[in-house]
């Protein structure tokens, strides 16, 4: 079984980025990979340079192409994905579902990154490989490999900060009670967790300044100028585009499409939040948390933004609607008891 799984993450990584490479383009000369490889793009785009430096660097070392080397990283990236994503709903939910069920993150990714969205950056699904997998060995205590991947994770995107930020949501105790003793174990919970988040602050601060330090010579603003969101829904509305780089030849692209976002699995969410783990409502804050910064640094009209909000919304979906299947097993059984 564990092979027969395996085997189907490849393939399915394989064919995820196949496709992901047919239908996506680099639209914008600065921030093309090539350029981002020789250190000659747009800040905003420089800063995270871990893929294009890693592709251009495996090129020379074994002779396969840029592009090809890109496709190899993604492949890579989508299997970590995968299996990151498997173990994080292993860490935070105590069931027993199938790893299977760990391909469920291609319904949200595959409709954001790929049918909605028309343009390719190379750090984009690296990401949710490095926030699956840094909330795994933070939770599980492995430091170690957690600081490993929050170094190398801020290169690829700054968006490591939504590490913390979910390891303390997760983590983070309330007093039981209003007795001593409870409120001293949750404080001297809470003060371990808090010298590591602080660590990670400013560690994450040292990472981003030194890269921008690096790369103040290069053109334009470490931050994108971003178009109106307000603006975009309501010409949304009416069916008018006002997004430049929305590719309107495509299907998908058309601007109401905007609104089936995550393919629309959220709206489960309320519906199973009774259901839904104590630990993944807890991760549904960082919804909010996230969407705060993207309103004033990104365009959230791209489908491809939404990045760790793919995991968390997935995870949230899958533990809710299990939890809800058992529950309704469970009844239907006391009511077969009750018969017999």
């Amino acid at each position: 079984m564990h092979l027969l799984f395996f085997f189907t993450a490849m393939v399915t990584s394989a064919v995820f980025t196949k496709y992901y490479f047919l239908f996506t383009h680099e639209y914008y000369p600065p921030a093309q990979s090539d350029k981002i490889a020789d250190f000659s793009a747009a800040k905003v785009f420089q800063k995270r340079f871990l893929i294009p430096v890693t592709a251009n660097s495996m090129a020379k070392l074994t002779g396969f192409s840029f592009d090809h080397s890109l496709k190899t990283l993604t492949f890579f990236s989508s299997l970590a994905l995968i299996f990151g994503f498997l173990q994080l709903l292993k860490t935070t939910w105590k069931s027993n579902v199938s790893n299977f069920v760990s391909l469920f993150i291609f319904v949200p990714v595959v409709w954001n990154y790929i049918a909605l969205n028309s343009i390719y950056h190379a750090y984009d699904i690296p990401t949710l490989s490095f926030y699956c997998w840094g909330c795994v060995f933070f939770l599980k205590q492995k430091y170690f490999l957690f600081y490993l991947i929050f170094i190398v994770g801020t290169l690829n995107r700054e968006s490591t900060c939504f590490i913390t930020i979910s390891s303390m949501l997760v983590l983070w105790k309330k007093p039981e009670s209003a007795r001593f003793d409870s409120i001293f174990l949750n404080l001297s919970h809470n003060q371990v967790l808090l010298k590591h988040l602080t660590f990670q602050l400013i560690l994450w601060l040292s990472i981003t300044q030194v890269i921008q330090l690096l790369f103040q010579s290069n053109e334009g603003s470490f931050y994108e100028k971003t178009f109106s969101m307000l603006d975009f829904i309501k010409d949304a509305w009416s069916g008018l585009v006002s997004w430049p780089f929305l590719d309107t030849s495509k299907f998908f692209s058309n601007p109401r499409s905007f609104f089936s976002l995550f393919l629309g699995i959220w709206i489960c969410i309320p519906f199973f939040w009774r259901f839904i783990p104590s630990s993944h409502k807890k991760l549904l804050i960082l919804v909010p948390i996230y969407l705060l910064p993207c309103s004033l640094y990104a365009n959230l009209m791209e489908a491809r933004v939404y990045h760790e909000l793919n995991v968390v919304i997935a995870v949230a979906c899958i533990s809710g609607f299990d939890s809800y299947r058992a529950h309704r097993r469970d009844i239907c059984n006391l009511r077969y008891k009750k018969i017999v």
